[in-house]
């Protein structure tokens, strides 16, 4: 008679087997399924609540595996036991990654489409002793207000319970998380000034508002390191925020302090469509007499000082003589206006560094040797290496620090007063090797057209013209550029390669025109410039034979 008990058997453990691995597959995949789901019908999960719903599945699917396998394989070998805990932990892996691989993206931020429009991204309390809900409610409630006391060109929208920034790291030195995430923010919404505030109780219960405004890279010619957020003087509340009428004055607070913030927007924006001469007469109008010493503007006066020290050299660079000269005191006596321990400090520190630098070239404006003032540069060139280092500064801060230490003791190689140590090439190596970031291109620029003079001066024509039209790739600034394509025309004659000459000098005098029209050069500049061109190519022509 057959024996029919090891079939039976085996077909038992066929059932169990599909069973198990059934119910293990159900399980795995409704965890995903339903947070699709529930992502889908528009309650989208952040990445916190996320992983803890994970979690929690997770540790269901651990409870109901261990029950499966203690009914089921209780009595198999060890093995066997760990074979199904590998093969449920895959299916459980498997299915959190088609959970994460198909997760809708989050809806993209409502674009601002104005050239001055402020973005509100909220308050946030250092001390964690503050409702979130309620310091969204009062950035709406601000947003709000500041919409109606602004010009209409200006748009105010509040995005504070569409966006998180770590706003925190305000309190303290080191923001390059904060910086990031408001940059890539800013590039997103398309705002030219985005606002946000930190908020501290002490014991007593005082609950204090330090407003603060952030610039963007690239509303600011030529200066980045300018970027960042800057910290405005604290507000005090006389009442709490539990209080609609505390929240009704604080928004009523924070609205009147804005006189300054539609202005300064209006000068940003001017400067960037290169007008920085209108850009520094509107700053200036900021710190007039009745301005002059007040602290409770949301656009604090060492800010408007910064800034209008970098119109004022900005302006500078097309200028020659006496008005030259006065525009560079103007922005040294700005800078020197700003203490130490201001906000602005540091970025003051750095600009008065520049400001330095173009002074100590005297009436020349170069660095031919005899006509530079030698104890200056080293001077700057010490307190350029400090400031490279100095972790105070903005990343671009320290960036535009590194290029400018290049750019003096390449002076001062020029000008025959130190020999080449190698500072020059690491310095630039440094700027090359730094992230691509927003602002950063103007520095990688600026960077080259070092490294070209740099190459000038070792007598390596190729490599110069080589680093020359990349600066000139990469820049924006129509001075600079129209200065670089004048190097690229002398190098390109000095091979006799008259027809790039031509073609640079020209690319200069256009480059120069349109500066001209912009206000950031004189006539009388460009006509001397346009016949030292005529010179040179005669000169070239005769020494290389005209080219036709």
């Amino acid at each position: 008679m057959p024996d029919h008990s090891q079939d039976d058997s085996a077909d038992g453990e066929s059932g169990v087997s599909l069973w198990l691995w059934s119910l293990l597959g159900v399980f795995a995949a409704c965890m995903p399924c339903a947070l699709l789901v529930v992502e889908k019908l528009g309650s989208a999960l952040s990445l916190v609540p996320l992983i803890l719903a994970v979690l929690a599945a997770l540790a269901g699917y651990v409870v109901a595996v261990r029950v499966v396998v203690g009914e089921k394989f209780g009595q198999r070998s060890r093995r066997s036991r760990i074979l199904v805990w590998l093969a449920a932990g895959g299916l459980f892996v498997g299915s959190v990654a088609v959970l994460f691989a198909f997760r809708p993206p989050p809806p993209p931020l409502a674009r601002m489409s104005g050239a001055r429009d402020v973005a509100v991204v909220g308050f946030a309390g250092h001390d964690g002793r503050q409702d979130k809900r309620v310091l969204t409610d009062v950035a709406a409630d601000f947003a709000h207000a500041m919409a109606g006391r602004i010009p209409t060109a200006t748009a105010v929208r509040s995005y504070a319970d569409e966006v998180s920034l770590p706003l925190a790291e305000l309190q303290g030195t080191h923001r390059s998380r904060l910086e990031g995430k408001t940059a890539r923010f800013a590039d997103e919404s398309n705002a030219e000034i985005v606002v946000a505030g930190l908020v501290s109780t002490d014991p007593a219960g005082q609950t204090t508002l330090r407003p603060a405004v952030y610039v963007r890279a690239d509303q600011i010619p030529d200066s980045p390191e300018l970027v960042g957020w800057f910290l405005s003087g604290p507000i005090l509340m006389a009442r709490g925020w539990e209080s609609a009428r505390g929240r009704a004055e604080l928004s009523a607070e924070l609205t009147r302090r804005i006189g300054t913030l539609a202005e300064f927007v209006d000068a940003l924006d001017t400067w960037r469509n290169g007008s920085p001469a209108e850009a520094a007469r509107i700053l200036k109008g900021l710190l007039g007499p009745k301005r002059q010493g007040g602290t409770d503007d949301f656009v604090p006066p060492d800010l408007v000082r910064l800034f209008h020290g970098h119109a004022a050299e900005d302006q500078a660079l097309g200028e020659t003589g006496p008005a030259r000269q006065a525009l560079l005191e103007e922005a040294r006596a700005d800078y020197l206006a700003i203490s130490e321990d201001s906000p602005a400090g540091r970025r003051a520190a750095l600009g008065l560094q520049g400001n330095a630098y173009r002074r100590a070239l005297g009436p020349a404006h170069n660095c031919k040797p005899g006509t530079v003032r030698s104890g200056e540069l080293a001077q700057i060139s010490q307190a350029l290496g400090a400031l490279a280092k100095d972790r105070e500064l903005t990343e671009l801060g320290q960036l535009k620090a590194t290029v400018n230490l290049a750019q003096v003791e390449q002076c001062r190689i020029t000008a025959g007063l130190v020999t080449d140590d190698g500072t020059v090439e690491r310095a630039v190596a440094t700027v090359r090797a730094a992230p691509d970031t927003t602002g950063s291109a103007a520095l990688h620029a600026f960077a080259e057209s070092i490294a070209a003079i740099h190459a000038y001066g070792r007598g390596d024509l190729a490599a110069a013209i080589k680093h020359i039209r990349a600066a000139i790739a990469h820049g924006q600034d129509l001075v600079q550029r129209a200065v670089w394509h004048g190097l690229l025309a002398s190098w390109s004659l000095a091979r006799c390669d008259l027809e790039t000459g031509r073609t640079a000098q020209q690319d200069a005098l256009n480059q120069l025109a349109a500066a001209e029209q912009a206000g950031r050069a004189s006539t009388k500049l460009r006509r001397q410039i346009e016949q030292a061109f005529a010179a040179e190519l005669r000169q070239a022509e005769e020494r290389c034979g005209a080219v036709r």
